[in-house]
C-alpha cells in the first residue's frame, strides 16, 4: 500500500509551497535589481535567448556547428560575468536573482526524472514518523541502541536466560522488518510480558524500519483505539469524532498495552471487528500486552478475540526484570560514588 494518502498529500503540498516560495523570491529579487540597474534586464533577456541561438545554429547546417555552439557558450559566459559584476556594483550578492531551491538535485520537485529524489523520501519518512503515533520515540528507541546488558544471563529450569531470549527476539524482529511486505511471510506478532521489559522499544524499532521501507504504520495504545471507536459511535459533534479508518487502512497497526482498556460489550465488539477485519484483509498487526497467560486472555476477552490472538499471531515472550527499576538502582549507586 505504501504511505497513506494524507502523508503523501502533505509532503507534496510542502514541496509545491517551498518550490513556489523559491521561484517567487527570485522574481521579487529580480524586480528590485531591474529597478536599480535596468541593464541587468537586457542581459537576462539576452541570456534567455541562448537556447534559441543554439537551435538557429543547428538549423543553419551542421558545417561548423561545434564552433558555433562554442561561440554561443562563450557569449553566454561573458554575459553572466557582466551580470555578476553589475550586481556587485549595485550592492547585491552576485547570485541575488538566482532561484535558490532547498534541493538543487530535484529543484524541489521531489523527483529527478522519473525517480523519487532522496529529499522527498526523507520528507515522507519524517511525516510518516509524525503520523504513526511514535514520533517522540523513533529516534531514541532503535535496534542499534537496544541493550541486552539489562537482562540477566542466568538461566533456570533448562530455559534460555532472559538475555538469550531477548537476543533472539531482537534478531527475529529485525528479520520481520526485512521480510515485511513479502508474500507468504508472517505478519502478526503478539508481544507478551510484564511492564518494563522492552516491548515498546522493540515495537518502535520495528515501526521505524518499516516506515523507512515506505509503508504506512499506525501506533496507538489499546485505550486510545477503543476511545476512538467510542467517539465515532457515540459522539454527536461530528467535528469531535476521531477517524477510525486509519486503524483499518494502514499497512501495519501497532496496539500497545492491550488489557489496560476499559472493557464492555461494545469495546469487545469493536476490538473483535478491528482484529478480524485486518486478519481477513491480510493486514499486519503487532499487539503488546502485559497479559502473559492464556488464562488471563480468556478472563478478559471473549473466545472470538482470544482464539484469533492465539491462533493468528506469533507470540514472543519478554523475560527479565523491569529495566526502569534496574536503571534507577544504577543511578542511585552512581550518585553515591
Amino acid at each position: 500500500m505504501g504511505y497513506s494518502l494524507a502523508v503523501v498529500k502533505k509532503v507534496r503540498d510542502e514541496f509545491e509551497n517551498k518550490r513556489s516560495f523559491a521561484v517567487n523570491t527570485a522574481a521579487e529579487h529580480q524586480k528590485q535589481v531591474y529597478l536599480k540597474c535596468p541593464v541587468v534586464r537586457e542581459i537576462d533577456l539576452a541570456l534567455s535567448q541562448t537556447g534559441m541561438n543554439v537551435f538557429r545554429a543547428a538549423v543553419d547546417g551542421s558545417d561548423g556547428l561545434e564552433e558555433k555552439i562554442k561561440l554561443v557558450r562563450r557569449e553566454n559566459e561573458e554575459l553572466q560575468k557582466q551580470k555578476r559584476e553589475l550586481l556587485k556594483m549595485s550592492g547585491f550578492p552576485t547570485d541575488y536573482t538566482d532561484i535558490k531551491y532547498e534541493c538543487e538535485k530535484c529543484s524541489d520537485t521531489g523527483f529527478v526524472g522519473v525517480e523519487m529524489c532522496s529529499c522527498m523520501r526523507k520528507a515522507l519518512s519524517k511525516e510518516a514518523y509524525s503520523c504513526s503515533g511514535l514520533g517522540k520515540y523513533l529516534d531514541s528507541q532503535t535496534f542499534d541502541n537496544f541493550s541486552l546488558m539489562f537482562y540477566s544471563d542466568t538461566s533456570a529450569g533448562g530455559k534460555p536466560s532472559p538475555r538469550e531470549a531477548m537476543r533472539s527476539i531482537a534478531e527475529k524482529a529485525k528479520q520481520y522488518v526485512k521480510d515485511f511486505g513479502k508474500e507468504g511471510k508472517e505478519s502478526n506478532l503478539l508481544f507478551v510480558g510484564k511492564t518494563g521489559l522492552g516491548k515498546t522499544h522493540i515495537t518502535t524499532a520495528i515501526a521505524k524500519g518499516i516506515i523507512d521501507k515506505g509503508f504506512d504504520v499506525v501506533y496507538d495504545s489499546a485505550q486510545n483505539v477503543i476511545r476512538a471507536f467510542e467517539q465515532q459511535k457515540f459522539e454527536k459533534d461530528e467535528a469531535a469524532k476521531v477517524d477510525v479508518n486509519r486503524f483499518f487502512d494502514c499497512d501495519l497497526l501497532i496496539i500497545d498495552d492491550l488489557g489496560t482498556e476499559f472493557r464492555n460489550t461494545f469495546t469487545q465488539s469493536a476490538l473483535y471487528n478491528l482484529i478480524n477485519t485486518r486478519l481477513n484483509g491480510a493486514k499486519a498487526m503487532i499487539i503488546s500486552t502485559n497479559l502473559d497467560e492464556i488464562a488471563l486472555f480468556r478472563k478478559n476477552y471473549d473466545d472470538r478475540i482470544t482464539s484469533r490472538l492465539i491462533g493468528n499471531f506469533r507470540t514472543f515472550r519478554f523475560e527479565g526484570t523491569d529495566i526502569r527499576i534496574i536503571k534507577a538502582k544504577n543511578a542511585q549507586k552512581t550518585s553515591k560514588q
